[in-house]
């Protein structure tokens, strides 16, 4: 059997390579086929929506598109507020139902194009900023693929796995004396196995690019490869002059490279150390220390050595600033590095490789190695990088607090009661406003949030409450100089019997790094989404956020967010347990099935404004002038409540407080004198 044959043998059965490489596969699709994230998540959801409007604008910024966007958006705002007209001459009797029926058909077939519309003009805010080199087109593919800088911690681990054990096999066995003794046991042997290492370790990288290629080609499509890099948002400030195919394939040249130096690298380190276990660890160190300890994330592009490469996007992209809000001044968050600058990295790179292949033929051949060595290192080493590869994957499920209905409204998302406290949002102190509950026996007032540092944290003015479970919001921030950035969202539960708390969710908010593996990397959709909602609720299994506009679902197992429904505005909505209840675009009051996702409109009910109680719907009736009425939801008995035309009104225990439109006075009715 030739040297070759034999290596081979040795590398991928007695060293269990082949093993390593089917799991590494396996899991990386796992990873992309499961928690593979879209960049913008509204493409997808709305793609029906979407495409037809970019086959109209696909390609480069022309007078026509401008022409085009100018025209569209003046047409969804007309019928924007022609409907609307319509559906008030309707309400107040001015207009028959023949006559609405056929007004608002073609305008509301327009507005169901909208959201479509709201994607492709962002991407117009954007490509006409510098239309030269900045093209419509659909970006979820290329930006999985190429708009990223994370670290495949899973393609270096398998390098570990397969490279480290090259030679430290031999030392483990002893074998090194015993190999040097023999015709072809020193130089000959040792550039076979350099030769077969880092041929396995090139095949390897070609066909893991390959595997990302192919999933990202038939996920979202991969079309327009021809088109200028700076058409993704990513690379807005890049001043490559390259197309977004040929970037990709710089990327695979730069991780190619990249790899054959780390596993050059971790040839030298077996050299010299010659013990497994400590090889593996100090060249994980190598490789993870500057990727997470550098404060200037483009700082490791400067520096030879082969993390750069197997990261090499940020050498596509250009000088990027984010605005201090201290100083109001730009600070550099990410410098553009040069093409000469590249250029002497590389070199300096390529050449510590020449030199470290020279060291290690130089080794083999010159040095006899000798000594005791532990055993059971390399099993206990391989498990303990597998723990902590794998610790990354850990969470743990929360509790659930059943048993207890609940009635959730909106207007009252900055107040709640249970039998011993009543919580609320104290304005009295306009510098310091702040949750707080009350004791119903003793009137003594207290902090809710028990915070130890206020600075960097801040709390949402909304809460959530299900018997003695209350929940509330907060916004982690981190403070880099003179930056300060909101990086973490957290819902928190408090248990008022003992007022412990616990974390039920979290959302890493930061965009700057990829956390390990790049499975929960945040984008901007998602961030500006959680920064900007403004009330939420939960049942046993989900989270639910309330945006301007949407409502969106998180499984509080998975972390997985999905939209649940959408409305122009989120004036009114109400939770049961199960029943969503909200107001659509014609004033209707719509029940949204939780447990099915189903749809049922509340029929003869229209009103911009509700309380849900538990046996009752309390609203303003938009046909009878804005007067109170109350829909008994077991029988669906509907009364007048009012004779007065109300402009607003809330619920506060057994008492309903309204005001009344004509004298703009405050009236207190009783909801036992109703029937409620």
């Amino acid at each position: 059997m030739s040297t070759w044959m034999y290596e081979m043998k040795k590398m991928f059965l007695l060293q269990k390579g082949l093993l390593f490489i089917i799991l590494y596969f396996v899991l990386s699709a796992a990873v992309m086929l499961v928690l593979d994230k879209p960049e913008s998540p509204d493409m997808e959801m709305n793609a029906s929506l979407y495409s037809p409007y970019l086959k109209q604008v696909q390609g480069p910024y022309t007078e026509e598109t401008e022409q085009f966007f100018t025209e569209e958006a003046a047409r969804i705002s007309d019928a924007k507020v022609a409907l609307q007209k319509a559906t008030d001459d309707y309400y107040d009797g001015k207009m028959g139902k023949a006559a609405f029926l056929s007004t608002s058909g073609p305008l509301e077939a327009l507005l169901q194009n909208e959201k479509g519309f709201q994607l492709i003009y962002e991407q117009y805010t954007y490509v006409r900023e510098h239309p030269v080199n900045r093209y419509f087109l659909y970006t979820n593919g290329w930006n999985g693929l190429l708009a990223h800088d994370s670290l495949d911690l899973l393609w270096v681990l398998l390098l570990l796995l397969l490279v480290t054990p090259v030679f430290c096999f031999e030392y483990e066995s002893r074998m090194d004396a015993l190999l040097l003794t023999v015709r072809k046991g020193t130089r000959y042997h040792a550039v076979c196995k350099i030769g077969l290492a880092l041929s396995t370790v090139a095949v390897l990288c070609l066909l893991s690019t390959g595997l990302q290629y192919i999933f990202y080609q038939i996920q979202y499509g991969l079309g327009n490869g021809g088109y200028p890099l700076q058409s993704l948002s990513y690379f807005a400030t890049s001043t490559r002059d390259c197309t977004l195919f040929e970037a990709f394939l710089w990327v695979t040249a730069g991780k190619l490279f990249g790899s054959l130096c780390f596993a050059t690298l971790i040839l030298l380190v077996s050299v010299c150390l010659k013990k497994y276990a400590v090889a593996l660890f100090s060249c994980t160190a190598v490789i993870l220390l500057p990727y997470y300890g550098l404060s200037l994330e483009s700082t490791k592009y400067f520096l030879p050595g082969s993390l750069g490469f197997l990261v090499s996007t940020g050498y596509l992209r250009g000088t990027e600033y984010e605005r201090n809000p201290l100083n109001n001044q730009l600070d550099v968050v990410f410098r553009e590095v040069s093409l000469a600058v590249w250029s002497v990295v590389f070199a300096v790179t390529l050449i510590l490789c020449l030199g470290v292949l020279v060291v290690i033929l130089k080794r083999r051949t010159n040095m006899w190695s000798t000594g005791k060595r532990k055993r059971g290192i390399r099993a206990a080493s391989l498990m303990l990088t597998l723990c902590m590869a794998l610790s990354a994957l850990a969470g743990c499920s929360s509790r659930d607090n059943t048993g207890t209905r609940v009635i959730f409204n909106y207007s009252s998302k900055q107040s709640y009661e249970n039998e011993h406290y009543r919580f609320f949002v104290d304005e009295t102190d306009l510098k310091n406003i702040r949750i707080v509950f009350e004791d119903k026996q003793t009137g003594e007032k207290h902090n809710f949030i028990r915070n130890p540092m206020p600075s960097l944290t801040r709390v949402e003015n909304a809460l959530f409450g299900k018997g003695t479970h209350v929940y509330y919001i907060k916004y982690d921030s981190d403070k880099a100089g003179f930056r300060e950035n909101v990086n973490r969202f957290s819902v928190i539960e408090v248990d008022t019997t003992t007022f412990r708390e616990r974390v039920v969710f979290e959302k890493k908010l930061s965009m700057n790094k990829s956390p390990l593996l790049g499975l929960a990397k945040a984008n901007a959709q998602d961030v500006n989404f959680f920064k900007s909602m403004s009330a939420f609720f939960l049942d046993e299994h989900s989270l639910y956020f309330i945006g301007q506009d949407e409502i969106r679902r998180v499984n509080r197992l998975t972390g997985d967010m999905q939209v649940v429904l959408r409305a122009p505005v989120m004036r009114s909505v109400a939770f049961d347990g199960r029943m969503i209840y909200y107001v659509d675009g014609k004033s209707q009051v719509v029940q949204h099935d939780t447990k099915t996702d189903s749809e049922t409109v509340v029929p003869d009910l229209i009103t911009q404004a509700f309380v849900l109680t538990d046996t009752e719907l309390l609203f303003l009736n938009r046909k009878d002038q804005q007067k109170l009425y109350a829909l008994d939801l077991r029988d669906s008995d509907l009364h007048k409540l009012t004779d007065m035309p109300v402009l607003s009104f809330y619920c506060e225990g057994q008492s309903i407080f309204y005001v009344n439109k004509e004298d703009q006075k405050q009236y207190r009715l009783d909801r036992s004198e109703t029937g409620s």
